[in-house]
């Protein structure tokens, strides 16, 4: 009877390193998996926040470049005080009326807010021209735009950059820099007068 419980008890498994050989490898596992998904996780909240800030910072861009282009824009009075030049410097009577009646319609009601005046873009351009050829108080706006250089050369040849600009057809940045350029302005004064220009345009 002895001779049994001893061989029993030597057949029985006691060793307990097994089952903690199991646990183990259970443990680790879960630890991987939590990895896994911390790591998916914040995968997956980067991808959805990288794209939302870039949004953001476009949205908060949007404003200051709104801004700037507004603040170009000619108010009734710049127009006024460019006529007065232009009537001083012998311009011609047809174009001084029409910057005449683009005042008036500036000031009328019906214009007031974001609300934009029917063939603004060409009459805009012609103010350009005009205001770069006989200066004024609306040009000195955009000469404030432009490096310190680039002022400079503009006030000193009005008259040229006026005939460049005024014979280019299809007004872009790319365009008037090209034409500008081709005319004798140095590459980077035209670049930047180009720039100042279509913020307006």
């Amino acid at each position: 009877m002895e001779e049994k419980k001893a061989e029993r008890s030597v057949n029985t498994p006691t060793d307990p390193l097994p089952h903690s050989h199991n646990a183990e490898e259970l443990h680790v596992k879960q630890n991987h998996i939590r990895i896994a998904t911390v790591t998916a996780m914040a995968a997956l909240t980067f991808g959805l926040a990288a794209p939302m800030a870039s949004a953001v910072e476009a949205h908060r861009n949007q404003p200051a470049a709104s801004t700037a282009a507004d603040s170009l824009l000619p108010t009734a009075d710049d127009v006024r005080d460019l006529i007065s030049r232009m009537r001083a410097n012998g311009a011609d009577h047809s174009l001084i009326q029409e910057f005449e009646l683009y005042a008036k319609q500036l000031e009328s009601a019906d214009t007031k807010g974001d609300q934009r005046i029917l063939g603004s873009t060409t009459i805009i351009r012609k103010l350009i021209v005009a205001g770069i050829r006989h200066g004024g108080q609306w040009a000195g706006k955009i000469v404030g735009k432009l490096h310190k250089k680039s002022g400079e050369f503009l006030k000193h040849n009005g008259n040229k950059i006026a005939d460049i600009i005024e014979d280019v057809e299809g007004w872009s940045e790319t365009a008037l820099t090209v034409a500008l350029v081709k005319g004798g302005v140095p590459t980077d004064i035209a670049k930047d007068i180009a720039h100042a220009i279509m913020l307006i345009a």
